[in-house]
Order: structure tokens, then sequence, then C-alpha cells
């Protein structure tokens, strides 16, 4: 094996050089910001002499919340956007090659930059890139869905619908969240009517998902679960990456997207979508699961769920009319070895992270910062709160537990039965992701308070 061959899974280097035609003379692993999938640029040499720098992502393993038919949609709609759709307004990296048995797909590098905090000085080009994306979200959903050749159209949005739900019954079943549970339930007793018409979804769009030079997008990124559906879908994408991204106030986005001609913003689609959506990024968790493989960042895995989990418990209550108490919240002195922790804690931040010079190990050592800093949390305010839910669990369901494991089961349990008022087994699921989200609240910085952006 190359050197540069070792830089990448076994049998990915050869797989991308036979399907794209082309010697890599270069490999740069990057580590992906996100937790589902791993990256690399690339430098290829064609027969012809040209030359070209590409990026491809990859997940070889299958750890990523897609799966093999989410693939060959993502290919499909890159393809058509780089062939017969490529003058529909859509900026897209041009597709250069794919390998669906190792999951890996290739495409020219585009300059520009995804970090949207790069331009919150700036106004007036802030507004100018957010409106170019929505323009181009617009024009995305003016292309014929029935012209892009592997993303086919389901029968309705209806059954589309019906579809996720199952899925995320499916995913649920072998935990059995109670939250998840409600959640589906609510779905499917609201689904909404169709819309007016189908269209290329691109399924996971907003901040971070879009490369950007001046006051113009480059490129839409991250084709992962582009389908044909409902246009409202992309508009609620929006509303969750702006969880993690920052964006400009949604009510000026969906304005720039009429304005470009958008078809017009349903909110109550928009808001069943967007609960939707959560529900399934909650049920699709698997960090804790033996069976799974291992997420390439395990640490944002577990902040990225932990957000997901959180918000869906808030958005459920809003959905459902019901008000959250405040969740009891026991201090704790530090633990045990609160010393030991803060001198790895120091370690990576000080000596490991700033001597590492390939990016892949830097992401992974960050992550693994927030795993120590969650480990920290438990040890110190782990005892206090399965304490307080314990009682709280034991009240509602009317007899004693000895465990906070013992205690979930049963909530799970009599959510599962119907035995439980839907309103109290809400706020007993929020109480506890709330409590679940405090030990992790160092872990996830910023992320640790983020709400859904105010639709109007």
């Amino acid at each position: 094996m190359s050197d540069l061959a070792a830089l990448l899974p076994d049998g990915l280097f050869a797989a991308v050089e036979a399907a794209a035609g082309a010697t890599i003379t270069a490999v740069r692993p990057r580590g992906g910001g996100g937790a589902s999938r791993e990256g690399a640029e690339l430098t290829l040499a064609f027969a012809d002499g040209r030359s070209a720098d590409a990026y491809m992502n990859y997940d070889v393993h299958r750890a990523g919340a897609g799966d093999d038919a989410a693939f060959l949609r993502e290919a499909a709609i890159l393809r058509a956007l780089s062939g017969p759709f490529a003058g529909s307004g859509v900026a897209t990296a041009r597709f250069i090659a794919s390998i669906p048995e190792l999951r890996a797909l290739v495409a020219e590098k585009v300059s520009g930059d995804s970090n949207f905090q790069l331009v919150k000085s700036d106004p007036a080009r802030r507004d100018a890139i957010a409106a170019d994306f929505m323009a181009q979200l617009a024009a995305l959903h003016r292309v014929d869905p029935h012209g892009v050749a592997g993303v086919p159209a389901p029968a309705s949005v209806r059954s589309q619908i019906e579809a996720r739900i199952a899925d995320i019954r499916e995913n649920n079943a072998a935990t059995g969240n109670p939250l998840i549970h409600l959640a589906a339930d609510w779905l499917a007793a609201n689904i909404p009517p169709e819309p007016e018409r189908m269209v290329v979804v691109h399924g996971d769009a907003g901040p971070a998902n879009f490369l950007f030079a001046g006051d113009k997008v480059t490129a839409l990124l991250d084709w992962e679960l582009v389908h044909v559906g409902d246009p409202m879908a992309d508009l609620a994408m929006i509303c969750l990456r702006m969880l993690f991204q920052p964006f400009v106030p949604l009510p000026q986005a969906f304005a720039a997207y009429e304005a470009a001609g958008g078809a017009p913003v349903d909110l109550a689609r928009v808001r069943y979508w967007r609960l939707l959506f959560q529900a399934g990024f909650s049920s699709r968790s698997r960090h804790d699961d033996p069976t799974a493989p291992p997420p390439p960042n395990l640490g944002m895995n577990m902040v990225y769920s932990m957000v997901h989990r959180r918000v869906l418990a808030e958005a459920l209550a809003e959905a459902s009319g019901i008000d959250l108490p405040p969740v009891a919240m026991p201090d704790a002195p530090e633990g045990p070895h609160a010393r030991s922790f803060a001198i790895a804690l120091d370690d990576l931040r000080d000596m490991i992270v700033p001597r590492l010079s390939d990016q892949q190990a830097a992401v992974k050592a960050k992550g693994l910062a927030r795993l120590v800093k969650w480990w920290r949390d438990i040890e110190r305010f782990g005892p206090g709160f399965a304490a307080v839910e314990v009682a709280e669990l034991s009240a509602a369901l009317g007899r004693p537990f000895a465990t906070l494991g013992e205690a979930r089961a049963a909530l799970a349990a009599a959510v599962a039965g119907g035995a439980i008022a839907q309103e109290t087994a809400v706020r007993l699921c929020h109480a506890g992701v709330v409590r679940d989200s405090a030990l992790m609240a160092d872990a996830m910085g910023g992320l640790a308070s983020t709400r859904f952006a105010p639709l109007t």
C-alpha cells in the first residue's frame, strides 16, 4: 500500500482512481465538522493532462444517518445538476465519481467559506448571501422532479410522511424512548394535507451546508437527504440547522424565498416538518448501541443527539399546547476525581491539540475533550439528578423505584401501553431530557441553550 493510500480506509484509494479514471496525486484527510461522514481533499490527474482539486466525503463503515438508497440519490442529484440541469441556477460542486459500495462521493472542490459567523459583523453582506441562498433554494424547487433520474417521487407526501413515522417507530423499537413514542403518535395524528406540488427537496438545507464567496453562494453542499416532496420541508430544515449555525432571522429568509419565486410559505407545514425531522434525528442516535459502528466523531455525535432530544421535547410540548414547569436541578460539590478531569482537559487543550498537525486527529481530540467534560459532570451531578427523577417518576406512576433505569423503563412501558396521560408523560420526558442535557452542558458549549428560532 502506498503512503497516500494509507491515508484512506482500505480499498478506497484504488476504488476512487478506478471510478474517476484518474490518478490520485495528493490526499489531505479532513475531519468532518458534523457526526456522520468523514472527508478528504484530493488532487486528481487525468490521462488527458487535466488536473482537478476534489473533495470526497465517505462513510465506509456506514456509521452515518443515511442508507445506501440515500447515497444513490445524492449521487444522482449531483449528476443531474452537473449535467442536464446545470443551467437551473443552483450552484453545486461538479460531479466526478461515486463508489456506492463504500459510500464515497467525489466532486470538484469549490472555493468559498461555509462558516456564516464570518459575515456576522457585515449585515449587508450577510443579508445578500442569505438572499442568494434562498433564491437558489427556490430555483431548486423549480427543477422538474420527474427529470432527475435516480431521485424518485413518492406516490404522495402523506405516504412519505407515514413512511418516515414508521421509520421513527422502528428505530425506537430497541430502546422504547417514551419521548420519541409520544412524538410519533402526535405526528401520526396531525399529518397535513398535500402540498400544491411536489419538488426536489435538498433535505439538509441551511447554514454550514453551502459555500459562499463575496456576497454570493458558490455551492450547495451535503445532498445526502435529497428527495422529492414538500417544499416546506427545506424551510423546516433551515430551522434545524440554525440550532447549530447562525443565519438571518427566519421571517427575512422566508420573504427572500418567496421573492425569488419560491412557493408561498405555510408556517403550519413548516412547524410540522420541523417536528418530524427532529423526531427522526432523535430516533437515529446509536452511540450507546454496541452493534453500531463507531461514529467519526463521538463527542460531536453525542452533542448533536442531545440537542435534538431536548429541542424535540420542547417542540412536542409546544405543538401539543402543554406548558412546561421549571425542572428541579440540585447542585452538588465537585466530584472526587475533579482534579484528574481538569488535568486531562488542560493537557488536551494546551498540549495535545496545538501539537497536532493532522486536522482530522485534532477534530477527534476536541471531541474527546467534550467526553471528558461529560464524564466529570456525570460524577458530580449524576447521583443528585437521578434521585430527583426517581422521586418524580415514582410519584407519577404510583410505585417506588430503586434505580433511574428502572424508573425510566416503567415510564416507557406506561407510555407504550397508554397508561399515563399525554400531558404528564411529556412533562416527565422533558424533565429527564433537561437533566441529561445539563450533564452535557459544558461539553456542549454554546449549544447547551440553543432553541428553535422564531418563525414570525
